[in-house]
């Protein structure tokens, strides 16, 4: 009897123990078929629980259903408890399971419509993903794409900043870097269109130099060689022109600095003026108190110049024309001898553009004045330059009050050149004249006491010297016409 009930007794036990691996078994295979599974809803880690009793506090379900590829991973952790422990119920097998700690914790969070393996499940710290970027799993907020991306954005731009730095830290770190790169970059340059005049050292060298200002669109030079630009010529920032009033045409008088045993040159091409010691001959502030040449109030010229001759009745600041084919040289070099002789305090320059070789050497050696070569073999746009400068020069003299004659032979000349200047411009184009027009026009007498007298020859030989000649009638005080 007692080895009937015992019996009897297996075969319950091993019925109940089949039952169970049975029903076991058609959960497996209707998991492997991709049908959803029932789980017990998990609790989740919060950093802030806002409830005041952490009980109430119940995660929402996951809105999609875990992904088939987990299936494979919880048949093996199912099949190993239940080899572990036989006698295990299915409930307790998937308490097992829930029980365990994933890193795929996260996947709560995902928003709507993304697919739960989009975040990288590989095991990391409690609060912070796996590519080192901090966050707080219980702050009640989803994840969105964006942080995706910029994590992408992170690993392929280099990992993320240290001590737990994220990819905003270093971009700020690396903005500035790049700054600072781009402030040291910035110094030693030089003065490129700066306002700051150059710091003069105890043991720095001043070398002297001088020479006529010339000033551009955004820098200026001192002329050490003439009117034209030389290798010695020196660079003056546009504030050492505003801090001294400097104009173009300013005899400037200063000093550079002597470069140091060793030193190599920078990228700078010129010296930089580093002092200012005189302005035509006058001190800063007298440079600055000067009255303006535009500015000056102009006067009929009433004063004769005490000239012979074709142009006897010539007054001080008017301006003379000259027209005809032959002559024109011989007659600018009777003016020039008679204001030698007769005007000695007066200022004497003579312009000559593209003269013949031997007669720039007679002039340089009969007239007591200044002469300026717009020679052959320079370029028009070297005769311009000349020219403007000779004319800007005079200006500053006069506004010093010192009388100032100008020759010029001939002025066509630079109708030529600025004709040769302008890009397809007709010969009938009235605007080549405008700067033969601007420049002759600026003779005159002002009433603060001196004047500005501009005797030019000009040639009727070409359509440009006949629209240049046209132009400049209107404008002279007396036209003499030569044979």
């Amino acid at each position: 009897m007692t080895e009937e009930h015992t019996a009897s007794e297996t075969t319950d036990v091993d019925t109940q123990r089949q039952a169970e691996i049975d029903a076991l078994a058609a959960q497996l295979a209707s998991a492997a078929a991709g049908e959803p599974e029932a789980k017990a809803p998990r609790k989740r880690a919060s950093r802030r629980v806002t409830a005041k009793n952490p009980a109430e506090f119940t995660p929402s379900e996951p809105e999609e259903p875990a992904a088939p590829a987990e299936a494979p991973t919880r048949s093996r952790r199912a099949a190993a408890a239940d080899k572990a422990q036989p006698t295990e119920s299915v409930e307790e097998v998937e308490s097992v399971e829930s029980a365990e700690p994933k890193g795929d914790e996260t996947s709560t969070d995902v928003a709507a419509g993304e697919p739960a393996d989009a975040i990288d499940a590989t095991d990391s710290p409690e609060g912070e993903s796996a590519d080192g970027e901090s966050g707080d799993a219980g702050d009640g907020e989803q994840r969105s794409g964006r942080s995706r991306r910029g994590r992408s954005r992170n690993r392929a731009g280099g990992e993320g900043g240290q001590n737990g730095s994220g990819p905003a830290g270093q971009s700020g770190q690396n903005g500035q870097q790049s700054q600072q790169q781009g402030n040291r970059r910035g110094r030693g340059r030089g003065p490129v269109g700066d306002d700051v005049e150059p710091e003069i050292l105890e043991d720095d060298v001043l070398i002297p130099v001088a020479g006529i200002l010339d000033v551009l669109d955004n820098y200026a030079f001192v002329r050490t060689t003439g009117y034209l630009p030389g290798p010695t010529d020196v660079y003056v920032s546009l504030g050492q022109v505003k801090k001294y009033g400097l104009r173009k045409g300013d005899a400037v008088v200063g000093a550079i600095r002597q470069p140091r045993d060793g030193e190599q040159p920078g990228r700078q091409k010129y010296n930089a003026l580093v002092k200012v010691d005189s302005v035509n001959g006058q001190t800063a502030e007298q440079s600055i108190a000067r009255t303006e040449f535009a500015a000056a109030t102009p006067i009929r010229p009433s004063v004769p110049l005490g000239l012979s001759g074709l142009v006897s009745g010539l007054g001080k600041g008017a301006r003379a024309l000259a027209i005809g084919a032959f002559g024109k040289t011989a007659l600018v070099a009777q003016i020039a001898e008679q204001v030698s002789a007769g005007q000695p305090e007066t200022h004497l320059m003579v312009i000559l553009v593209s003269p013949r070789p031997e007669e720039i050497t007679d002039f340089r050696r009969s007239v007591k004045g200044e002469v300026v070569i717009a020679a052959l073999e320079q370029t028009a746009e070297d005769h311009v330059t000349v020219i403007d400068l000779a004319v800007e020069r005079a200006k500053r003299l006069v506004e010093l009050g010192i009388d100032v004659v100008v020759l010029i032979d001939s002025i066509t000349g630079l109708g030529r050149a600025h004709y040769t200047l302008a890009s397809r411009t007709s010969v009938e184009d009235p605007a080549i004249a405008l700067p033969a027009k601007r420049l002759f026009a600026s003779a005159r007498a002002v009433e603060e006491g001196s004047s500005l007298t501009i005797v030019a020859t000009a040639s009727e030989s070409t359509a440009i010297d006949r629209l240049v000649t046209s132009e400049l009638r209107a404008t002279a005080n007396a036209v003499v016409q030569l044979a």
